[in-house]
């Protein structure tokens, strides 16, 4: 009997570290114009965190091998209502670089947002409700001023 308890004790732990209860968020980014550099993915929790650019999770990776300009990945999160943005750091600074007018010089994009004009948009404008037992998919476009 201590052994099964031992044993479910074990795997609740590992279950919880492992994130099996969190809820997934499937996040396909397309239009990235090339492979340089790294993507780096930033999830809010609210506008405050957005505006203060204090994201609850963020995420880095290597675009060397992105082809065809897309990525897809699973992310595991708690329910809730949540906005992602994403950066596309071609010289891997960790950071969005601005030429001398003040507009972005690389690429970026919001989770299920079509980018449109020079206006940062509003937390509510992308951001999307995770549920229990719901998978979310979420579409980010890449957006670039300079070609």
């Amino acid at each position: 009997m201590i052994i099964l308890v031992k044993y479910i004790i074990l795997f609740a732990f590992c279950a919880i570290s492992l994130g099996l209860f969190g809820q997934n968020i499937d996040v396909q980014i397309n239009n990235m114009r090339n492979t340089k550099g790294d993507l780096c993915i930033a999830i809010f929790a609210d506008q405050a965190g957005f505006k203060a650019e204090k994201p609850i999770l963020e995420m880095k990776y290597k675009k060397n091998k992105m082809p065809k300009g897309e990525f897809r990945v699973i992310i595991q999160i708690k329910e809730g209502k949540y906005g992602l943005s994403v950066l596309d750091d071609e010289n891997e600074n960790g950071r969005m670089n601005y030429n001398i007018l003040g507009i972005p010089q690389e690429g970026f994009g919001f989770s299920n947002y079509l980018h449109k004009g020079i206006k940062i948009p509003a937390f509510n404008d992308f951001s999307f409700i995770v549920e229990k037992n719901n998978i979310v998919e979420i579409s980010v476009t890449m957006k670039y001023f300079n070609h």
